[in-house]
């Protein structure tokens, strides 16, 4: 589904450009940028936070290769692949939050557990600004979502441990490209103000990059053997598979967004930082 920033810079002038070319494209934000060439820093022992990072790369670089994610870096966005993608966001957190909340005293969702995170507010406001106050009745629950809300609820159930995979997956994906998703989309639909933009935003956190850091250490603090940590890693890996699935169903709005928005286009590069 954001944000979500902050997230990234804008490379305004000629020589940004340049250098943004060489770097990798823009992200939806909601997925993680792959692992740049190690450096001599990068080369001490392997934190759990970089192995995350490192382990889930293949999986970040199969996902934004959907159509989708193009598109919307290509500003090809109209109001309607809007709505729906927003919309597929609120079912995701919604469930995802309410796990969290529930298991918030689980030795190890306690160690990422923030409530200054939590997006399924600021998605309902965005929804009644989209949709007007009938927005609940205009949800559907598709085929990729149903899988996704199947495993968020499985993993609640049966090992509520793996929920960091899932919070690890999603914030820390939109705190680092949520705002670059945020002015993609309001120059393809020319709109101005908060409203129907609060996802991207997140109000209680006032250093973003401070608090990435945080939330880093928290995952190097995890109570965890090497066997759990496998298994979050696992777990990453499928999130990003399920997020997939989900842009490849909103392939068909893209398309429709293209052939309206094609001559807006989104040609300045930008870079995302991780």
């Amino acid at each position: 589904m954001s944000s979500l920033p902050s997230f990234a810079s804008t490379l305004s002038n000629n020589s940004g450009l340049r250098r943004a070319s060489r770097m990798a494209q823009p992200t939806t934000g909601r997925i993680d940028p792959p692992v740049a060439e190690a450096t001599d820093e990068e080369a001490a022992p392997m934190t759990f936070s970089k192995r995350i990072r490192a382990e889930t790369a293949q999986a970040h670089r199969i996902t934004e290769s959907t159509s989708f994610v193009k598109g919307i870096l290509r500003g090809a966005v109209d109001m309607e692949s809007y709505r729906n993608m927003q919309t597929g966001l609120y079912v995701i957190y919604s469930a995802m939050e309410r796990e969290l909340e529930r298991h918030n005293l689980n030795p190890l969702v306690r160690s990422v557990y923030f409530p200054s995170l939590t997006r399924s507010r600021a998605l309902e406001q965005d929804l009644d600004a989209l949709w007007g106050g009938e927005w609940k009745n205009r949800m559907t629950i598709t085929p990729a979502r149903q899988n996704y809300l199947d495993r968020i609820r499985w993993v609640g159930e049966n090992d509520p441990g793996l929920l960091v995979a899932h919070s690890y997956t999603r914030y820390m994906g939109d705190l680092s490209g949520g705002q670059v998703v945020e002015r993609i989309v309001r120059r393809s639909l020319k709109a101005e103000g908060k409203e129907g933009f609060r996802f991207f935003h997140f109000d209680d956190i006032s250093d973003v990059k401070a608090f990435k850091n945080i939330y880093r250490r928290c995952l190097d603090g995890l109570p965890i053997s090497g066997d759990q940590g496998d298994q979050i890693i696992a777990e990453s890996n499928r999130v990003f598979t399920l997020n997939q699935k989900i842009f490849e169903e909103l392939d068909g709005s893209w398309i429709r967004a293209l052939v309206k928005l094609a001559p807006i286009g989104f040609s300045q590069r930008q870079a995302v930082s991780y």
